[in-house]
């Protein structure tokens, strides 16, 4: 098989670490792979589009085992930096020209395990001040607009994919009718990693049943002008959500 110019950037450029005896920290090892690969990126010798070695050849190449491969690429995907297809390899993002200019996404790939549980704290924050809103200045149509995603969310709660991109669509509605641009950019910001971990791990176990019941009584509560129950509500279940992504995160490979 020819080799791609992909594949020749990471077989010229890419030292092979060789063992030396001592114990490696696995999120050391994982943390150096993230740090290689996002020099690369900055340095342009990878650039959006391109398609990465397949797994052997990188793991060859980095030295390195197959989980803190796997981690570090998920960790990658996280942010939107690469695209994992099962079957079809992994590629660069092709937005991944903007990636440079985003400190937040890039400061959350160095250091991804640290920045979980800050992630998921600041999109509480962030959320919490947008329902409040909502709730104080949601039009009629606005309310139509958000009834819609969650009926989209109802009818999708056993189709993975379907079901996350209601669940993504409910959320950005609230944030619409908050009618605060500076929120919903923040928030645009924060939930793009969460999304693609999301849309990577559709298969992962999650009551979705539940999801729909917390996204009615947020929904209830904004159309009652009731901001403390709305902001109780959702409080909850982001915490929930949170802990269930960060479990599964860190608990198993993205594969």
């Amino acid at each position: 098989m020819p080799v791609s110019r992909a594949d020749s950037l990471f077989f010229t450029e890419v030292p092979e670490m060789k063992a030396t005896g001592m114990p490696i920290e696995r999120r050391r090892l994982t943390d150096q792979i993230i740090d290689q690969l996002l020099s690369m990126l900055a340095d342009g010798k990878l650039k959006p589009g391109d398609k990465l070695p397949p797994e052997p050849e990188l793991m060859k190449q980095f030295g390195v085992g197959r989980s803190s491969l796997r981690e570090a690429m998920g960790a990658l995907s996280l942010v939107g930096l690469f695209n994992v297809r099962p079957g079809q390899g992994t590629s660069v993002n092709v937005s991944a020209g903007e990636f440079l200019e985003k400190p937040l996404r890039w400061g959350m790939a160095m250091n991804w395990r640290d920045k979980l549980d800050e992630l998921v704290e600041a999109r509480i924050a962030i959320e919490q001040a947008i329902v409040a809103l909502a709730a104080e200045r949601a039009t009629e149509e606005d309310l139509r607009e958000i009834e819609s995603h969650l009926q989209e969310l109802k009818a999708a709660k056993k189709s993975g994919r379907k079901a996350i991109q209601a669940d993504l669509a409910f959320h950005a509605a609230l944030a619409k009718a908050s009618h605060n641009s500076v929120l919903t950019r923040f928030l645009a910001e924060i939930r793009q990693p969460l999304r693609r971990w999301m849309e990577q791990k559709a298969n992962l176990i999650w009551d979705y049943d539940v999801a729909f019941k917390a996204h009615e009584e947020i929904l209830e509560a904004i159309k009652a002008q009731d901001i403390k129950r709305a902001q109780t509500v959702l409080r909850k279940h982001l915490e929930i959500a949170g802990e269930t992504f960060k479990k599964a995160l860190l608990g198993r490979q993205l594969k």
